[in-house]
């Protein structure tokens, strides 16, 4: 026990988290490439979406020669992918993944969380973000944009929260749900305005290669193509959940509209805004939000909603029903996809019903009734009082920005 408290306390280095993620991530990612028959079609899918781009070829249309499925993204995000299309399959499908691995620990590193529940975060996520590597997934850079978004915007810095952000939209377009942070900061005019011209500019540097004509057809493409796209048969959200467990249809954007209503419902406490925990709350109502209200959601998707689930836990008064929702997301969203959940529950129960995505659900409204209570009232008088001690010592320079 007390070698496990030396590991972890004051002195604990926090680089060993990034080693652990390094190796592992590595190895999963050479023995699916050489020990195993099932291909990394995603990344497939990514790396040739900037070959067809650079032929002006249609992005949205089958390609079973090279892979199966379809690319599902924007045009800017195939001119992302213009690296890995260059490097040798093997090394790019690596940094890939080490990509997707190692950018959510570097934003959890840049959280204000005490080492301890840095290490916490990384370890609570560590399964599910495996998951998502060994399908070459890109949930794991959505989750590291968004939390670095955050970062930003907490250090008062638009013009890099917007840098960041919108990379993320314009590879998956839930990741400007992060951009509701920016609501609560004093001045969001700032973060607006750096992200409608970066975003004007991204959105429109694919023409470099096709020019505007073949740009605008690849984006009436890839509308199209969203539009008719299949809904949820074999995914995890709120909707499948409904369908498949309590027999409930009804059109997907009846959910959309009232989740997108529930997700604002919290702006309403305007006096919490000024509190750290507050904000960080919300942040880890948003990172569920875009999972469970995601049509699309696959079981990679839910480390996202694991970040959300941890982050509410550390930011969150710790009381046993706190504790018990929070196993009751690690085992039956982060476990249940593993063999640790024997294969004839897996098929039989936890797929056909999408149990997977009950927890997070549960999680998602324990979340709002926090952050629309009076829990932070405590808090908010005590970084007030804070604020005007370190000022009185000279601690704080108002005028400093």
């Amino acid at each position: 026990m007390t070698k496990i408290k030396r590991i972890i306390g004051p002195n604990f280095n926090f680089k060993s988290v990034y080693l652990l993620y390094f190796v592992v991530v590595l190895v999963a990612s050479l023995h699916k490439l050489y020990f195993t028959e099932t291909p990394f079609n995603n990344f497939e899918i990514f790396r040739y979406s900037f070959f067809h781009l650079l032929h002006n070829n249609d992005l949205y249309k089958a390609y079973p020669e090279y892979y199966f499925d379809l690319f599902k993204y924007n045009p800017s995000f195939a001119l992302f992918m213009a690296p890995f299309w260059y490097l040798p399959k093997t090394v790019g499908v690596i940094i890939w993944n080490l990509m997707n691995a190692l950018l959510p620990v570097f934003a959890i590193d840049r959280l204000k969380l005490e080492t301890k529940e840095k290490v916490f975060f990384s370890l609570f996520i560590f399964i599910e973000m495996i998951t998502s590597v060994q399908n070459a997934q890109s949930n794991g850079l959505m989750l590291g944009l968004m939390m670095l978004t955050f970062v930003f915007l907490e250090k008062n810095k638009p013009l890099y929260a917007a840098f960041i952000m919108l990379p993320g939209f314009f590879i998956k377009l839930f990741a400007a749900a992060v951009s509701l942070i920016a609501l609560l900061k004093p001045a969001p005019k700032a973060f607006i305005i750096w992200s409608t011209i970066s975003g004007i500019f991204i959105g429109l540097a694919p023409a470099m290669l096709i020019g505007f004509d073949g740009l605008f057809l690849q984006y009436q493409r890839w509308l199209n193509l969203l539009a008719t796209d299949k809904a949820h048969e074999l995914n995890y959200s709120l909707m499948t959940f409904a369908e498949r467990s309590l027999g409930i249809i009804m059109p997907q954007y009846f959910y959309l509209v009232g989740g997108l209503i529930l997700l604002l419902l919290p702006l309403i406490k305007i006096n919490s805004y000024k509190i750290s925990n507050w904000r960080t709350t919300y942040l880890s109502a948003i990172l569920v939000w875009v999972v469970i209200f995601n049509h699309k959601a696959e079981s990679p998707t839910f480390v996202i909603a694991m970040a959300g689930a941890a982050l509410w836990f550390i930011a969150s008064k710790k009381k046993y029903l706190r504790l018990s929702m929070i196993i009751i997301v690690f085992i039956f969203t982060g476990l249940s996809a593993t063999d640790l959940f024997p294969y004839d529950i897996r098929e039989n129960f936890i797929k056909p019903f999408a149990i997977k995505v009950l927890p997070c659900i549960m999680l998602f409204f324990f979340i709002l009734f926090d952050l629309l209570s009076d829990n932070f009232s405590g808090k908010a008088k005590k970084e007030e009082l804070g604020l005007k001690k370190a000022i009185g010592e000279g601690k704080v320079n108002l005028m400093s920005k």
